[in-house]
């Protein structure tokens, strides 16, 4: 007890060992000596004391000899660091009613509570022991977990299978004793994915479900331990979860995945050759997103394309486990493997591609040229190869399997069609080249609508983000070349109202596909006002009847003119520096530089521009 008084006593008394009035506008004693009255320590640091039995206790040896260094703070203990912790809170609140308005007296007075905090927080950190609050499905326990075995044999060799103990802690409803997260997000990922495809109006459902993902994550380990499980994971979350994903975090989660699997190494010597195997497939795996998201995203690749080319292809053996549909006769199937195979090698094309545009000082004819001559090889063979394998195994199939099938082939000629594009936009000799592919891209969205359990479909961020580039190359066309009501003009039009539709459809998967709809239906309005003057304003036009009832595209700008009333009204468009120009009374010609200028490098800033919808 005075030790704990003397805390309390000003510097000159403590140091004297006297009794202090302490009065902290100055202490009788130091008043009566016309002296400094100072505190330097304002909280009291209380020790607990203990009692007879527990120290008693404390003395005796513990039965394994030393203290468990795993051990985590029991239901008792929490409850005794909880009233410790409220009990500081309440004495700190009293000593800062005593003080004065000093910043130093308020800072000590404060130290205490901050002292209390951090030891609750370091007895607390278990994560294994935090997550308490899952949302439990109990009748659908053992189905989910049937699905989410599913799906994973469905991606394999990508992916690999969960451990037995985790399953059975799914199908007990105890996921709060899964002690590796990376399956939690995995579980979770899967079972939302499917959940939205299979009962898009459940919102109760996917809200719990969106809750139990965000639980699961809540694990810093997650993002900075390299491992294969989390690396996984991330895979999976950032691809094939449209409920929960934006463009920003898909690239972060897709870019931290390969910085992962660069700290774990892909082909040492010292791996056996299991674990060769399966970073190879991860390896790749990630090639492709890496590759595919940065064209899309306007982002550098994190894998240098130097890596591709030392980095051997996986052998069509060891694709062949990717059967994600199986024949009536039991037959393996080959489609998946070639498919993938072929996928694998698009990705080198495509970091050619990055190459040529944006890593030269400026794309050159030569430099083209030989990226489109590369492009059109692998395109010519992939569709041969995939043509042919289809022809096989179609007919042992079932409809949504041969479906399926037609649905990979479409999206050979998707990916095709959008690296074309981004080429011969970069090059004037190719503009006839460059429009064409963008009318047959578009034209191939009506068949690419599917659910997201559809193996061969691309991520959802690709399907909704490059159709934009041959949309504004047809629409940037309509608005320079002069030419009216042409029968060309009007294809072209058609073209451009495929992605409104195109877009309808995918906002059933993905609520930024509506925002996007709105955009796009703005455009195709003010491309019809160039082809056709003569029709009413686009605020007063009927809708598109391919697309039925559309929102309102906004106020008409009726010389096309006036850009910020079009952007003021389509709050989630990029905002453009551009200067105003009267498109009607312009020349073609003074429209070309204008149009470069306004479409730049046909890429939009997505994830900066997902920031502000």
């Amino acid at each position: 007890m005075a030790e704990s008084l003397a805390l309390y006593a000003c510097d000159k008394c403590r140091s004297r060992k006297v009794a202090c009035s302490r009065a902290r506008s100055g202490c009788q004693r130091c008043k009566d000596e016309d002296i400094v009255c100072t505190y330097s320590r304002s909280g009291v640091i209380r020790r607990n004391k203990k009692r007879k039995h527990e120290t008693l206790v404390g003395n005796q040896p513990s039965p394994d000899g030393a203290l468990n260094r795993n051990h985590s703070p029991s239901k008792a203990d929490g409850n005794k660091l909880q009233s410790q912790l409220a009990t500081d809170i309440e004495v700190t609140r009293q000593q800062l009613r005593e003080l004065d308005n000093s910043q130093h007296s308020s800072l000590g007075a404060l130290s205490s509570l901050s002292e209390a905090y951090a030891a609750v927080w370091h007895d607390a950190s278990d994560f294994s022991k935090t997550g308490k609050n899952f949302f439990l499905f109990e009748d659908h326990a053992v189905s989910w977990v049937n699905a989410f075995v599913a799906a994973l044999n469905r991606g394999r060799p990508l992916f690999s299978s969960a451990p037995p103990e985790v399953l059975d802690h799914l199908r007990a409803s105890r996921p709060d004793q899964v002690h590796d997260r990376a399956w939690l997000v995995m579980y979770y990922s899967i079972i939302l994915s499917m959940v939205s495809s299979t009962n898009p109006m459940d919102e109760s459902t996917k809200a719990k479900l969106r809750c139990n993902l965000w639980l699961a994550l809540n694990d810093v380990r997650l993002l900075l331990e390299p491992s294969e499980p989390n690396i996984q994971a991330l895979i999976l979350l950032a691809c094939h979860v449209e409920e929960f994903t934006t463009p920003s975090l898909c690239w972060m989660l897709v870019t931290n995945a390969c910085r992962m699997l660069q700290a774990l190494g892909v082909s040492h010597r010292r791996f056996d050759s299991r674990t060769r195997e399966r970073r190879l497939m991860i390896f790749w795996h990630l090639n492709i997103l890496d590759k595919g998201l940065a064209l899309s995203f306007g982002r550098p690749p994190t894998f240098h394309r130097a890596m591709a080319r030392e980095i051997a292809l996986p052998t069509l053996d060891q694709l062949l486990p990717f059967q994600p549909h199986r024949t009536s006769t039991g037959t393996p199937a080959l489609f998946g493997a070639h498919f993938m195979h072929q996928m694998l090698l698009l990705s080198r094309v495509m970091a050619d591609v990055w190459h040529c545009l944006y890593e030269e000082t400026a794309p050159n004819k030569r430099s083209i040229e030989l990226a489109s001559e590369y492009l059109e090889l692998w395109y010519h063979q992939a569709h041969r190869l995939l043509e042919a394998a289809a022809l096989a195994e179609k007919p042992f199939l079932d409809g949504s399997s041969a479906a399926s099938i037609d649905l990979g082939l479409r999206n050979v000629s998707f990916s095709y069609y959008y690296l074309l594009i981004l080429l011969a936009r970069s090059s004037s000799q190719m503009r006839t080249q460059c429009i064409d592919s963008s009318k047959r891209m578009l034209g191939l969205l009506e068949n690419m609508v599917s659910d997201s359990e559809e193996p061969y479909n691309g991520i959802v961020w690709q399907l909704l983000c490059c159709p934009f580039t041959p949309f504004l190359a047809l629409f940037g066309d309509i608005l320079s070349n002069g030419k009216g009501e042409t029968e060309d003009n009007k294809n072209t039009l058609a073209a451009l109202e495929q992605l409104p539709v195109f877009l309808s459809k995918m906002s059933l998967r993905n609520s930024l596909a509506v925002k996007l709809e709105r955009i796009a239906v703005v455009f195709v309005q003010h491309a019809r006002s160039v082809i056709h003057p003569q029709e009413p304003r686009a605020s007063e036009a009927a809708p598109f009847s391919q697309i039925g009832a559309l929102p309102d595209p906004g106020p008409s700008t009726g010389d096309m003119s006036h850009w910020d009333s079009f952007f003021d009204y389509a709050t989630t468009a990029p905002v453009l520096d551009q200067p105003q120009i009267g498109i009607h009374d312009a020349q073609p010609g003074d429209l070309a530089t204008w149009t470069n200028d306004f479409l730049g490098d046909t890429i939009f800033d997505w994830i900066a521009w997902d920031g502000q919808v």
